[in-house]
């Protein structure tokens, strides 16, 4: 059996080594938004720096996760409770003391929630079209020659309160999740944005031919995620590995 590297051993022990710390640089910048966070795990409320009240929850899940974590440049895997902060964009670690540390995304090349499983690819911001910015896609299909691709947000809107008609003056800033799709080719990392219907996924395929004439003969309507990333599946084997 191969012996590990003493890169790959030093890269997987990087995460062990990083929830050893009190704090991580990127936690440290913005501290006292951290501390806050960490008390409201269990609350439907954020607390930003400016202490104003914001409502909702910043992160995709209610509750600490399970999941495995694959770092840049090793996809040895660590497994550990975490919570994806898709407000701010960053992945939160849970340690063995209860508390918390920030691990940057550009230092995750994936991670997976165990339960139920949802995997996400860590992209740099970089490579990724301005509207999603930098963050993580949750994989809703892969083929070898295409992936279907679901980003999470969350922004701060005015929300009106109160039960009349005399009490719509009256708002509240509320965190408002929303959602982009994407097909993604894994050969050359290219994005292209589609929505859960028909004639974007026409136009987001144009320049396969074999690919639009197959979508064409294809039968069923395209309105919902699943039917979309089904539609890419059956597609998947008349689709070139590069646009």
């Amino acid at each position: 059996m191969p012996q590990p590297t003493y890169f790959s051993m030093r890269t997987r022990l990087l995460l062990p080594a990083l929830l050893a710390l009190p704090l991580l640089g990127a936690a440290q910048q913005h501290s006292g938004v951290s501390r806050k966070v960490n008390d409201l795990y269990d609350n439907e409320s954020l607390l930003p720096v400016d202490n104003n009240r914001i409502y909702g929850s910043p992160f995709l899940e209610r509750s600490w996760q399970t999941a495995t974590v694959h770092l840049v440049g090793n996809m040895a895997s660590t497994t550990t409770m975490l919570r994806y902060d898709i407000y701010r964009q960053e992945l939160r670690v849970r340690r063995p003391q209860g508390d918390s540390v920030v691990v940057p995304l550009n230092r995750i090349a994936e991670f997976t929630l165990v339960g139920p499983v949802r995997r996400f690819l860590c992209l740099p911001a970089a490579t990724l079209p301005a509207e999603v910015g930098g963050g993580c896609g949750e994989v809703l299909a892969e083929t070898p020659q295409l992936q279907v691709l679901k980003f999470w947000r969350k922004a701060i809107i005015k929300e009106s309160v109160g039960n009349g008609t005399y009490s719509l003056s009256s708002t509240r800033d509320v965190l408002e999740e929303s959602t982009r799709l994407y097909l993604r080719w894994p050969a050359d990392g290219r994005l292209i944005a589609v929505k859960p219907k028909r004639s974007s996924l026409q136009q987001a395929l144009a320049g396969q031919p074999a690919a639009l004439a197959a979508l064409k003969a294809r039968k069923g309507n395209i309105l919902s995620e699943a039917d979309l990333v089904a539609a890419v599946q059956d597609l998947a084997p008349t689709i070139t590995a590069s646009r």
